[in-house]
């Protein structure tokens, strides 16, 4: 391998992820910037002309944005099929930083910038190899580290098509959680409402027909501070879990999820404690064991295939409609729904700072 060089360096800017100006200006300002390849772009569909640009020599790309501009570029870089793809560094400076932070870009976008650029020169910048998730509708194939649907993700594509920011986030989070605790109908019901699908996992079909949201993962956070996943995937599986609840039962049980705690199975929570064995358990602070809803579907998967009549999902935050079928053409016998296959995608490699664990 070559020693490291700054020409070999790429950093990509989108000005427009989260706004934040001064922070742009330190990463393009540092001294570290200096001999990079910089690429400001001013949309963050200009992405795929920028990343055209490129070309095969760059070794590492930094990228400053949130976790969509980190969705387009992925897609992007994929979808030119190069035999080898430029090592990644996620430095943040969007709305949503959440693969970035795993990868331990948790200071300012210019710190976490200068941090792999002192490692980078040196040879003593550290890498993970983290998988995508891929998702396939039709002929299409889209790539992120999170992949969602149901009513968090109608949340989100409201949010995304009015006002943005961490008060607007705020704002519509405490909407949603009111519209589901409340009797009333605040004009949020279609927002909340079951989502209709037929789930199957691993070849065995989920035996619900309506679902609150179903994700599928490789990081193992959803979000900053909501990890839910219980089990740790093996290198061929992502995580994967379904809730088929109704939204103010999930409102009810989302503080325990997002710490990746089972919710219990109170119809059969009385026959377990009559057990002379179990409520000992119980009574030493042994909880692990309580019998969990079944309704509640959390564990590895290798393949997820997904029927619904949901007009879009998300990667990453980013909301992707769903291709419309062509009604001429299909059958009339044929199902009208929506048909997306999930697995693993391909594994990119990716930056670590502050002591990230590779």
């Amino acid at each position: 391998m070559s020693t490291p060089n700054p020409h070999d360096v790429v950093l990509l800017c989108n000005p427009q992820a989260g706004g934040r100006w001064r922070a742009l200006a330190d990463v393009l300002d540092s001294d570290e910037a200096k001999g990079v390849r910089r690429i400001v772009t001013d949309e963050i569909d200009d992405v795929a002309e920028a990343l055209s640009s490129v070309g095969r020599r760059a070794r590492l790309l930094c990228i400053y944005g949130g976790d969509g501009t980190i969705y387009h570029v992925i897609n992007q870089l994929l979808s030119q099929k190069q035999d080898s793809l430029p090592r990644l560094a996620f430095l943040g400076g969007g709305t949503m930083n959440v693969t970035g932070r795993l990868c331990g870009m948790t200071g300012s976008p210019g710190d976490n910038f200068r941090a792999v650029m002192r490692a980078y020169l040196t040879d003593q910048l550290l890498w993970r190899d983290l998988p995508l998730v891929e998702v396939q509708q039709g002929g299409g194939r889209s790539y992120g580290y999170t992949f969602g649907m149901g009513a968090l993700v109608r949340i989100l594509n409201r949010y995304e098509r009015g006002r943005k920011g961490k008060l607007a986030a705020l704002g519509i989070g405490a909407q949603a959680i009111t519209a589901a605790l409340s009797p009333v109908d605040l004009g949020m019901k279609d927002l909340m409402a079951q989502m209709s699908a037929t789930v199957t996992v691993d070849g065995e079909t989920l035996p619900y027909e309506r679902f609150i949201a179903v994700f599928a993962n490789t990081t193992g956070a959803v979000n900053r501070m909501v990890e839910p996943f219980v089990h740790q995937r093996s290198r061929d599986h992502f995580n994967f879990l379904a809730y088929s609840v109704s939204a103010r039962e999930f409102a009810f049980n989302v503080p325990n999820l997002m710490r990746a705690q089972l919710p219990l199975d109170h119809g059969s929570l009385p026959s377990w404690l009559l057990q002379p064995r179990n409520l000992f358990s119980l009574l030493r602070g042994q909880r692990k064991d309580l019998p969990a809803d079944p309704r509640y579907v959390n564990h590895p998967a290798q393949s997820l295939r997904i029927e619904t009549d949901e007009p879009f999902y998300t990667l990453d935050g980013e909301v992707l409609p769903l291709a419309a079928r062509d009604e001429a053409s299909r059958p009339a016998t044929a199902s009208p729904r929506h048909v997306l296959h999930v697995r693993l995608g391909p594994s990119l490699q990716l930056a670590l700072v502050g002591g990230a664990a590779p």
